[in-house]
């Protein structure tokens, strides 16, 4: 082939491979900030923290913890880029996977900021909050800095000023495997003045596959045992008044599922699972019960393992997980695990119950889905 053709050849060669490229691309980066004004962001909490300042979001007007800003639309897997300065001492973070409710820093995963590059461990700039210290410290005192971010199940890849701070595999971490796969980007209030600048997201492919329990509308594809009342209302599940369970008509396995609870001042309940089909098991509870220092708080695999400081009060919307993988199960509030066993053996096959278990009171379900676990 001689040196004419040989170009041509390569040429064709190329330009194929850079079609195969662009037709293979997850779709193109979206803007999250347009300059002018929180379109596209909620405000959780008391509102007015956030504004817009000459092109920048800003935290402007702290209302400190546990205040924060999200963005409207919840995300999988994804690469990140924003840019970020703080004017003086100060401290944030930019919460991934963020949960609507709870304790977001630990359901969902923090990247922690800070004004300054000192050694801080966990606490670092650039660090997983509270379980990984940065690969290295890299930031820029009161200057713009650049951070990208590629979540992409398990791993875990950010970028701070063009230097890797964190290389994760969260499925071999025990601390971050089961943070939630799924949810919102979130600006953290923690009462210092941030500026933040050109945020921008593209989707990459998703892998999780999620049964939602609850139509927002009705209780189609649950039945109703007991003197217990319930109804939907507004996208929420509510108990009240008796001791009853609802119960899902489908059965489940090797599972993780999902929910938001609110209760009344001082309200008993629990979720079952593992309910047998003939109901002559009723399975393991996770109980459902804010009283500090009783024998089974909220959290328990009650009468197998109680809760271990649950994070959860009377009034307040908290994040509630279920893992159930053959023996193993584990029981985990706002982001932390409080009840674990590997011994359960009872067999790992059953429908899910929520449980009203007292009059006068009253809990709320939201949110409620189930999630196959992966071999």
């Amino acid at each position: 082939m001689d040196s004419s053709r040989k170009i041509i050849h390569w040429l064709v060669v190329f330009c194929f491979s850079q079609l195969l490229f662009a037709a293979s691309k997850p779709g193109e980066f979206q803007s999250l900030f347009n300059g002018r004004d929180l379109s596209g962001w909620v405000e959780m909490g008391v509102p007015g923290g956030f504004e817009v300042e000459n092109g920048d979001l800003v935290l402007k007007n702290p209302r400190y913890y546990p205040n924060w800003l999200r963005s409207e639309e919840e995300y999988e897997n994804f690469e990140l880029s924003l840019e970020y300065r703080m004017p003086g001492w100060s401290e944030a973070g930019i919460v991934l996977h963020a949960p609507l409710y709870g304790r977001i820093s630990r359901s969902g995963i923090k990247i922690h900021l800070r004004h300054n590059n000192h050694d801080e461990g966990s606490h670092s700039v650039g660090a997983i909050y509270g379980v990984l210290p940065p690969l290295s410290l890299s930031s820029i005192e009161k200057e713009w800095n650049k951070l990208m971010v590629v979540l992409d199940w398990p791993v875990l890849r950010v970028e701070l000023n063009g230097t890797v701070v964190q290389n994760a595999n969260m499925e071999e971490h025990p601390e971050l495997r089961w943070r939630l796969r799924r949810g919102f980007i979130g600006l953290q209030d923690l009462g210092r003045e941030i500026h933040f600048r050109n945020i921008a997201i593209r989707k990459l492919p998703g892998s999780e596959n999620w049964i939602e329990l609850f139509n927002g509308k009705n209780l189609e594809g649950w039945t109703i045992q007991g003197e217990a009342h319930w109804k939907a209302k507004g996208g929420t599940i509510v108990a009240s008044n008796g001791d009853g369970y609802l119960i899902t008509d489908q059965s489940f396995s090797s599972f993780e599922f999902q929910t938001y609870v609110r209760t009344s001042k001082h309200a008993n309940g629990g979720i079952y699972y593992r309910w047998g089909s003939d109901q002559q098991r009723i399975g393991y509870e996770a109980q459902i019960y804010n009283i500090l220092d009783t024998t089974n708080p909220t959290g328990s695999i009650y009468g197998v393992v109680p809760a271990l400081d649950p994070d959860s009060r009377d009034g307040e919307w908290f994040f509630m997980q279920i893992i159930s993988d053959g023996p193993f199960s584990a029981i985990r509030i706002n982001g932390k695990t409080v009840a674990q066993s590997d011994a359960l053996t009872l067999p790992d096959r059953g429908r899910i119950a929520i449980q009203m278990h007292q009059r006068d009171s009253q809990i709320e379900f939201r949110g409620l889905r189930v999630r196959k676990l992966s071999p």
